[in-house]
């Protein structure tokens, strides 16, 4: 796989900046394309409201979300120029989570946002990540609500378990872990003849270019979720791999316990596939 088309999800959330670079910086090392999708939440009146609404209030609300889009497209716009890329933008009106996935279906990659649970007016993009994870058609890199990530990937951590799941997310990173100075392939807990079935993946890597390491480890107190988190930092890796465990059905998603763990409290950037 080679990453060509980049889909960047748009909002007006405060990382919005720093997501936006990442993305650039994903579009020019790799000279690929990059689109900008802004998805208008449809206006909505909640069911336990039973008074009358008055369209004046409907209107505003649309226009509220036209000016966020136009400042969102100004934004990715002139961080663009700064590093001489020309970008695709779309605005569309509808459930973002569909809107998403629509044009992933054209794409290599899909950069969405962290949902931040003390952001305002995030009733929309608050719970995209949880869904998109295990709805999407291509890989998607979720990128943490708090910190800067235009530099990262130097070291890759791959969290394996010799599963289907693992294996795509794996395969879905190559163009991550070409590049990476050092790639690790983490073993939670691994079950009796596990690490020696992993002697034929590491064989696998090597003969794509790709020179990685491998650690096992139990952490018989801990959730795999936060195993792979405390692992993340004590190996010193600004990337996480792994694959998304998830049943999406319609807007109902029951994820996998590690999934959910590590969405809700990811320090670094996590390419999700399922």
């Amino acid at each position: 796989m080679s990453i060509k088309t980049v889909l960047l999800h748009l909002n007006n959330d405060q990382q919005l900046d720093a997501r936006i670079e990442t993305a650039l910086g994903l579009a020019v090392e790799h000279d690929a394309h990059l689109i900008g999708l802004y998805t208008i939440a449809q206006v909505t009146v909640p069911t336990s409201f039973m008074g009358y609404v008055p369209p004046e209030f409907i209107e505003q609300s649309r226009k509220t979300e036209e000016e966020n889009a136009a400042q969102a497209k100004a934004k990715l716009e002139s961080l663009a120029t700064k590093v001489d890329k020309q970008v695709e933008i779309v605005v569309e009106e509808g459930y973002a989570p569909d809107l998403i996935n629509h044009h992933a279906l054209a794409a290599d990659i899909v950069v969405v946002g962290q949902g931040d649970p003390d952001e305002e007016n995030n009733t929309q993009s608050r719970y995209i990540a949880e869904e998109i994870v295990v709805s999407s058609p291509r890989p998607v890199l979720i990128i943490p609500a708090a910190g800067n990530y235009r530099n990262f990937g130097k070291h890759v951590m791959v969290g394996w378990n010799n599963t289907r799941e693992a294996s795509r997310a794996l395969h879905e990173a190559l163009p991550f872990l070409k590049l990476a100075e050092k790639v690790t392939l983490l073993s939670v807990n691994a079950a009796e003849g596990e690490e020696d079935e992993t002697k034929h993946i590491l064989a696998h890597l090597e003969r794509h270019g790709v020179k990685a390491e491998y650690k096992s480890g139990r952490w018989p107190d801990l959730s795999v979720g936060d195993a792979i988190l405390d692992a993340l930092v004590d190996y010193s890796a600004d990337m996480l791999v792994m694959g998304a465990y998830g049943h999406s059905r319609l807007r109902e998603m029951i994820l996998g316990g590690a999934t959910k763990n590590i969405l809700e409290h990811m320090t670094a950037p996590v390419l999700f596939a399922h």
